[in-house]
C-alpha cells in the first residue's frame, strides 16, 4: 500500500499521510460520512468491484489519523459505455474531495494527485505490467466541476483537451 507523508502548507506540524482505500480501511472514504445510506452502499459495491478488476481506485489523505480528503479514479475501460480506443491505457479521475473547509487550499488535493500521478508512471498489473499513458478528468470552469476546478488541474500540469460543455473541460496529463 503506497503511503506518502507530506505536510499541509503553512502547518508544518500536520503531516498528511496518503493511503490507498482497501477492504481494510474502506469506511475511511470521506464521502461515506456525508452521503445517504443507499448511495454509500452503491459506492462501496462499485469500489469492491473495481478493486477486484483493477486494484485500488481511491486514495485517502489522513491528517492526524483522520480522513481529510480523497481522490477517486479508475481506468476508463472499466465503464462499459466508454468506447474510446485509448480507454484501456487511460486513468480517469472522477472526484477530488476535501470536505472540511479548514483543510481546503492547504495542499491536500495536490498531494493526493501527486501521489496518484507517481503511481501511474510505474508499470501496472492491470496493463500486464505496462504503463498507463495518460490521466484525464472532467474539470469545471467557473465551478468545482465533476472532478474539480480546471484551474486546479492546470496548476499541477494538466492541459485542456476538449471543451465538453460551456462549463466542463476534459483535461489531460500525459504520463509517457
Amino acid at each position: 500500500m503506497p503511503i506518502k507523508a507530506s505536510h499541509i502548507e503553512g502547518a508544518s506540524s500536520m503531516p498528511v499521510i496518503i493511503k490507498d482505500l482497501t477492504e481494510a480501511n474502506h469506511n475511511d472514504h470521506p464521502c461515506f460520512k456525508l452521503g445517504n445510506e443507499e448511495t454509500v452502499q452503491k459506492t462501496k459495491q462499485w469500489i469492491r468491484n473495481v478493486l477486484k478488476q483493477f486494484g485500488p481506485c481511491v486514495k485517502v489523505a489522513y491528517v492526524n489519523g483522520k480522513p481529510a480528503g480523497m481522490v477517486q479514479y479508475a481506468p476508463m475501460d472499466i465503464f462499459p459505455h466508454v468506447k474510446k480506443p485509448e480507454a484501456h491505457e487511460t486513468i480517469i479521475v472522477h472526484c477530488i474531495y476535501v470536505p472540511d473547509q479548514k483543510f481546503q487550499g492547504k495542499g491536500i488535493a495536490k498531494s493526493l494527485m501527486e501521489n496518484l500521478i507517481q503511481d501511474f508512471k510505474k508499470p501496472h498489473p492491470y496493463l500486464g505490467n505496462q504503463k498507463f499513458k495518460r490521466i484525464v478528468a472532467l474539470a469545471g470552469r467557473n465551478r468545482p466541476g465533476p472532478a474539480g476546478p480546471v484551474e486546479f488541474f492546470h496548476k499541477i500540469g494538466f492541459k485542456d483537451v476538449e471543451q465538453v460543455t460551456d462549463e466542463d473541460v476534459l483535461v489531460e496529463m500525459k504520463l509517457l
